[in-house]
C-alpha cells in the first residue's frame, strides 16, 4: 500500500479493513504527519465492562478537532466511522470554555452526566475529583489532567498536574472542557432514551436486562440519547477526503462484526432492537459517497471503480517512531504497607496484633485518630496515628503465628533474639564480600559513538527506572571487580533492552556474550530482539537451544571457540562442558529463578570470572535480597513504560458462553489471544472444543514435545499475526512478547502457584491498549490454598504489583518454601519489615557501606504524651481513609523539617488550605523532629501539675537546651527536666520556645 503524505487534501479519512491495521499504518507516515487513530468501541453492546479509557479518549479526541475546525488524517475502519456518536451540535453546546477569574458552574451531577465519573484520585480521562475549593478533570484527548482551584465559585488557579505524582506542573491561563462519553445523560437524554427503552419493550415484549442509570457501557448505542442521529461523516466538511483500502475486505469484516453483535444479543431481545436502531448504520451508507479513492489488489465489487492503474513498488524499510506525547497512564508500585481492618500487625514496641480500624477520639487532649489493635486476651491498644511509623502490615507464616500478649517483656526478648541471628548472618556476608571485592576482572569501556547509535534504535523512551539501570549496568562494567548485578522488575518493564546495551558493551570492548534462558520460547524471543537490534551493527548473535541440528550445533560451538560469534541465547544446553568460548565477558541469565540448584552451581563458578546480569520479574525489597543472595548488586524497575495499562483481571468457573465472548471481543478490536491449558495430551481434544465454540477464529497448537519445524512455525505465524488465538503449556510463561495478544484465558487455574499465575498475566497488557486476563476454575477441584491465590491476583493487579504478590505468596506457601527456613523461623516470629528494617541497620554497622546501596533511615523515637492538641486530618479535608492513613504515615516517617514543608505543599496542591487541625498535627511532627534532634526521648505533659517532662536519651544533653525564666528542676539520675508552672493552653508555645529557639509555628 502506498501513501503519499503530502499529497493528501485535508482533512482526509482512510478506511482500513479491519482494526488491528490502525495502529500499523501510523508508523507508516514520516515523521511530522500527525494520524489520528478513531478507533471502534472494544466492548460488546450492553456489556458490564465500559469502553476502555484510550477508545474513549481517542475516538472523543478526533470529534473535538474537528468541532474546533481543525483538519486532520483520520484513520478508521468501515465500522467505527458508522457508529452513531454524539452530535456535532450537542458536542459543540458543552465544549466550553473557562479562564482564570471566570465563574465556574460544573457541579458533581453535571459533570457526571457530561459522562464523567467521580474518583478520589484523578488517574484516567473522564474522571474528575471534588476535594473543597479544588477540582482535578481529566479532558479526553489531553495528555494531562487539569486542576482548577476556586474561591467563591470564582476561578483563582488552572493548573496542569501528574497524574503519578498528583504534584501541580504548569500553570494556564484557560482550559476547555468536552463531553467525557458519547452518551450524555442530562435529564432531556435520559427522558429521550427511557422513552425508547419502554418502546423496545413494547415491541419486543421483553424487559431490558440493565439499568439505565447503573453506569454500564451505552457509548455503544449512544444514538438512543439523542434526536437527531449523527456518525463521524456529519463532523467532516464537504471536500473531505475519502481512502478505501481492499474496500470487500471491509465489507466482510462488517458483516462479521454485526454478526457476532446480535449473536451475543441473542437472548436480549429488547437490547437487541436497540441495538439495530441506534447502534449504527449500514454501509451502503458509502454508496452515497460521490469521490474517494481506492487502493486494492484487485477490482472491488462493493463500490465502483474507475481507475486502473496499479504501480509495483518495494515497500519501504518502516521504523517504528519513537513514542509521541500521549497520556500514557501509569501505576507507581503498590504501597504494601497499607492497612485494612482484620489484617495481623506488627507495632515495633508491642509486637503481633489485629488492626481493627482507625477510630477518631474527642478527649481532654483534644480530637485525635487513633489505630486501633488487638492483642491477645482480647487487650486493645490505641496508637495515635502520628507514630503510624511503629506499625507495619505483618507477613510471615499466619497460619502459626499468635497474637502477643501486652503483658511482660516476652515481645523484647523475641525482638532481641531475631537482631542476634541477624547480626551473625551479616558478619558471615561481609567476609563474603570482602573476598569479592579482591576479585579483578576485565575493564569494558565500550565505544561511545557506536553506543549512542544503538541507543537511537531503541523504538521506545526510556523509563526513568530503566535509565538508571542501564547506567548502573554499564558503569559496572566499566570497573576492575567483575559485575554480579539482578535487574529486578515485572513483565515488560524493559529489562531486555538493559541486557541489549550490556551486550553490546562487552562485544565493542572485544568480549563474547552468552544469554542463558529456561525456556526455547524464551530463547527464540531473545534471539530475533538482540538479532535485529545488533546484527545492523555487525553484531553475530547465534540461538542454541534443544532444536538445534548436531551439525548446526558442532559449527556453532567451532565458531564460539574460536571468537567467530559474539553472542550466544540457549537454554540448558549453554550448561554443556562442550560449550567453550574463546573469551567470555558476560554472562546474562534471564528468570532465573526458575533454574535449579545444580545449574545455580555452574553459575557461581562462573561468577568469579566474568560479568553475571541476571534477571527476574519477582521483586524482592534490595536489602533484603543482598542478604539472601551474597551481597549482589540490584536495580529495580518499578516504572511501567509509557501507555502500559493494568489488565483486567477475571477469576470464575469455566464458562463456554464467557470464552467466547472473552475470545471474540479481542479478535474484533484486531488482537490476539493466548489460551493456556498445561497439560499436552489433552490439547488436541481442547483444540476441536475451541474450534467448534469459535468457528471463524483461526487456532494453533504450540508445546514442548512438538518437532522443531513446527513449533517455530506456529509460533512465527502467531507472531506475525496469521493465528488469532495461540492455544499452548505454560511455555509462554517466559519470552512471549506480543504487544497484539491481549486477551489471556488460564483453564484450570487452580493447579497453578501465584508466582506462575502472574508471570501468565504479564504476557498480555504490553501495550496501551487494555488487555484482559481470564483465570478459570473447575469448582469441584478448588482447594482453600488455590482459592486464596486467585483471591491475591485478582486484589493485586496493578503494574509493579509483583512485590506485594510476592509478599503474599510468602503468607500462603510458608515463608519457608521461599527464604529457607533459617530466615523465615526468624521473619515469622517479627514479621518481613521488621527482619528488613533489622537487616538494614545490622548491614550499615557492620558493612559499613555508603548510603547509595543501602537506605538506612534514622527512627524518629520521640514520644509525646497528655499534650493538649488538635492533631487530625478532618474527614471533610481529605475524604478517603487510606489517603488519609498514607499521608499520617508520610508525616510520621519524615525525617527532617524540609520533607514536612514538601509534603504540606503536596496537601495544599492536592486539597487546598489545609484546616486548623491538619497544621497543628505538622507543627507536632516539626515538634517531635526537633526534639529528637536535641536528644530527647519522651516529652509528657501532666495537666495536674501543670508541668512538661522531657526526657533525654543522654544526661549530658540536659544543659544542651536554652530555658530562659522558665521554672526548671533538673534529675540527672533520671536524665530529665522538669518545667513547671506551664498551663495547658501554653504548652506548645513553651516548647517550641525552647526547642526551636522562638516561640513561632513553621506551619
Amino acid at each position: 500500500m502506498s501513501i503519499n503524505a503530502k499529497e493528501l487534501k485535508r482533512p482526509t479519512v482512510i478506511l482500513l479493513p479491519a482494526e488491528k491495521m490502525l495502529g500499523r499504518l501510523e508508523d507508516v507516515f514520516p515523521e511530522g504527519v500527525t494520524v489520528d487513530i478513531f478507533p471502534s468501541h472494544d466492548v460488546f453492546p450492553f456489556e458490564e465492562i465500559g469502553t476502555s479509557y484510550s477508545v474513549k479518549s481517542a475516538r472523543l479526541g478526533v470529534l473535538r478537532k474537528l468541532i474546533q475546525g481543525q483538519s486532520p488524517i483520520i484513520v478508521t475502519t468501515m465500522h467505527s466511522f458508522l457508529r452513531k456518536t454524539i452530535p456535532p451540535e450537542i458536542l459543540g453546546k458543552y465544549l466550553l470554555k473557562f479562564r482564570v477569574g471566570d465563574k465556574f458552574s460544573l457541579s458533581a451531577p453535571l459533570l457526571q452526566s457530561l459522562g464523567y465519573v467521580r474518583v478520589f484520585t484523578v488517574a484516567e480521562p473522564s474522571q474528575f475529583s471534588i476535594k473543597g475549593g479544588i477540582i482535578d478533570i481529566f479532558v479526553p484527548g489531553d495528555t494531562e489532567p487539569v486542576r482548577i482551584e476556586i474561591f467563591d465559585d470564582v476561578i483563582e488557579s488552572i493548573r496542569r498536574f501528574d497524574v503519578i505524582t498528583q504534584r501541580s506542573i504548569a500553570r494556564l491561563d484557560n482550559f476547555e472542557l468536552i463531553p467525557g462519553s458519547e452518551s450524555l445523560t442530562h435529564k432531556k437524554h435520559l427522558e429521550l432514551a427511557e422513552k425508547r427503552i419502554n418502546h423496545a419493550e413494547r415491541q419486543t415484549g421483553k424487559k431490558i436486562t440493565f439499568k439505565l442509570e447503573s453506569g454500564i457501557n451505552l457509548d455503544t448505542v449512544s444514538g438512543m440519547f439523542y434526536e437527531s442521529q449523527s456518525i463521524l461523516a456529519d463532523y467532516l466538511p464537504e471536500g473531505t477526503q475519502y481512502i478505501f483500502v481492499e474496500p470487500d475486505e471491509a465489507v466482510n469484516e462488517f458483516a462479521r462484526l454485526e454478526r457476532e453483535v446480535i449473536e451475543m444479543l441473542e437472548e436480549k431481545t429488547a437490547e437487541r432492537f436497540l441495538y439495530k436502531r441506534f447502534g449504527g448504520l449500514s454501509v451502503e451508507f458509502f454508496m452515497k459517497l460521490r469521490s474517494y479513492i481506492i487502493l486494492a489488489a484487485r477490482e472491488p465489487t462493493f463500490l465502483d471503480w474507475d481507475v486502473v492503474r496499479a504501480e509495483e513498488q518495494k515497500a519501504p524499510l518502516i521504523r517504528k517512531r519513537k513514542s509521541k506525547k500521549v497520556f500514557t497512564p501509569s501505576t507507581p508500585l503498590i504501597d504494601w504497607t497499607e492497612l485494612e481492618p482484620g489484617d495481623l500487625v506488627v507495632h515495633k514496641d508491642y509486637g503481633i496484633g489485629r488492626y481493627q480500624g482507625v477510630k477518631t477520639i474527642t478527649s481532654a487532649l483534644g480530637t485525635r485518630e487513633y489505630l486501633a489493635l488487638e492483642y491477645r486476651e482480647g487487650s486493645k491498644l490505641y496508637v495515635p496515628v502520628e507514630r503510624v511509623d511503629r506499625v507495619h502490615k505483618y507477613i510471615g507464616g499466619e497460619e502459626s503465628v499468635q497474637l502477643n500478649t501486652l503483658k511482660g517483656n516476652h515481645w523484647a526478648k523475641q525482638k532481641k533474639r531475631v537482631e542476634e541471628e541477624v547480626r551473625r548472618r551479616v558478619k558471615e556476608l561481609a567476609a563474603l564480600y570482602a573476598a569479592r571485592e579482591r576479585i579483578r576482572g576485565v575493564v569494558l569501556t565500550g565505544e561511545s559513538e557506536l553506543e549512542e547509535k544503538l541507543k537511537e534504535s531503541f523504538p521506545y523512551l526510556e523509563t526513568e527506572d530503566q535509565q538508571k539501570a542501564i547506567e548502573e549496568v554499564l558503569n559496572d562494567l566499566a570497573r576492575e571487580r567483575p559485575m554480579d548485578r539482578l535487574i529486578s522488575g515485572d513483565s515488560g518493564f524493559g529489562k531486555t533492552e538493559v541486557a541489549i546495551r550490556a551486550t553490546f558493551r562487552t562485544v565493542v570492548s572485544g568480549k563474547q556474550v552468552a544469554v542463558l534462558v529456561p525456556t526455547t520460547v524464551l530463547a527464540r524471543q531473545h534471539f530475533e530482539s538482540f538479532s535485529s537490534r545488533l546484527s545492523p551493527l555487525g553484531v553475530s548473535v547465534k540461538l542454541l537451544d534443544r532444536y538445534t541440528t548436531g551439525k548446526e550445533r558442532e559449527k556453532l560451538l567451532g565458531g564460539l571457540k574460536k571468537g567467530l560469534i559474539d553472542v550466544v541465547i540457549g537454554t540448558h544446553s549453554l550448561l554443556s562442558n562442550a560449550v567453550k568460548f574463546y573469551d567470555l565477558g558476560l554472562v546474562i541469565i534471564d528468570e532465573e529463578q526458575l533454574f535449579g540448584v545444580m545449574q545455580k552451581e555452574h553459575f557461581k563458578k562462573l561468577r568469579l570470572k566474568v560479568n553475571v546480569l541476571s534477571m527476574s520479574a519477582t521483586p524482592i525489597p534490595r536489602t533484603l535480597y543482598m542478604a539472601l543472595s551474597g551481597l549482589r548488586e540490584l536495580s529495580v524497575i518499578t516504572t511501567p513504560p509509557a501507555g502500559r495499562i493494568a489488565a483486567e483481571t477475571y477469576v470464575g468457573p469455566k464458562n463456554e458462553k464467557l470464552i467466547r465472548t472473552a475470545v471474540l471481543r479481542e479478535i474484533n478490536r484486531g488482537g490476539q489471544v493466548i489460551y493456556v491449558h498445561n497439560r499436552v495430551q489433552e490439547l488436541d481434544e481442547l483444540y476441536e472444543f475451541l474450534s467448534g465454540l469459535l468457528p471463524e477464529v483461526t487456532v494453533g497448537v504450540a508445546h514442548g514435545q512438538m518437532g522443531k519445524r513446527k513449533f517455530e512455525k506456529i509460533i512465527g505465524d502467531f507472531y506475525s499475526g496469521d493465528l488469532d488465538m495461540l492455544l499452548c503449556t505454560t511455555i509462554i510463561e517466559s519470552g512471549v512478547d506480543i504487544p497484539n495478544a491481549n486477551t489471556l484465558i488460564v483453564d484450570d487455574s487452580q493447579r497453578y502457584g501465584l508466582a506462575q499465575l502472574y508471570q501468565l498475566r504479564g504476557r498480555v497488557g504490553r501495550s496501551n491498549r487494555r488487555a484482559f486476563a481470564y483465570f478459570l476454575y473447575d469448582p469441584k477441584n478448588l482447594g482453600p490454598q488455590s482459592k486464596e491465590r486467585l483471591k491475591a491476583l485478582k486484589e493485586f493487579s496493578g503494574p509493579g504489583s509483583g512485590l506485594k504478590l510476592a509478599m503474599r505468596d510468602m503468607e500462603i506457601r510458608g515463608i519457608g518454601t521461599l527464604l529457607g527456613s533459617e530466615q523465615s523461623g526468624n521473619i515469622s516470629s517479627v514479621g518481613l519489615y521488621l527482619y528488613h528494617e533489622m537487616l538494614e541497620r545490622a548491614s550499615a554497622e557492620i558493612l559499613n557501606k555508603s548510603d547509595e546501596k543501602i537506605d538506612t533511615r534514622e527512627t524518629v523515637d520521640t514520644e509525646m504524651r497528655g499534650i493538649y492538641y488538635d492533631m487530625v486530618i478532618p474527614q471533610e479535608y481529605v475524604g478517603d481513609s487510606i489517603e488519609r492513613l498514607k499521608i499520617y504515615r508520610r508525616i510520621a516517617n519524615a525525617r527532617d523539617i524540609s520533607e514536612l514543608k514538601e509534603l504540606l505543599d503536596e496537601l495544599i496542591d492536592r486539597f487546598g488550605t489545609p484546616t486548623k487541625e491538619v497544621r497543628s498535627l505538622f507543627n507536632a511532627a516539626r515538634l517531635r523532629l526537633a526534639a529528637h534532634k536535641k536528644g530527647i526521648k519522651l516529652i509528657e505533659y501532666d495537666r495536674d501539675s501543670e508541668t512538661i517532662k522531657l526526657k533525654f536519651k543522654d544526661v549530658k544533653k540536659l544543659d544542651e537546651l536554652t530555658y530562659g525564666k522558665l521554672r526548671v528542676i533538673f534529675n540527672e539520675r533520671e536524665s530529665s527536666a522538669f518545667i513547671y508552672s506551664v498551663r495547658p493552653e501554653r504548652v506548645m508555645n513553651v516548647l517550641n520556645r525552647i526547642l526551636s529557639g522562638d516561640g513561632k509555628y513553621d506551619f
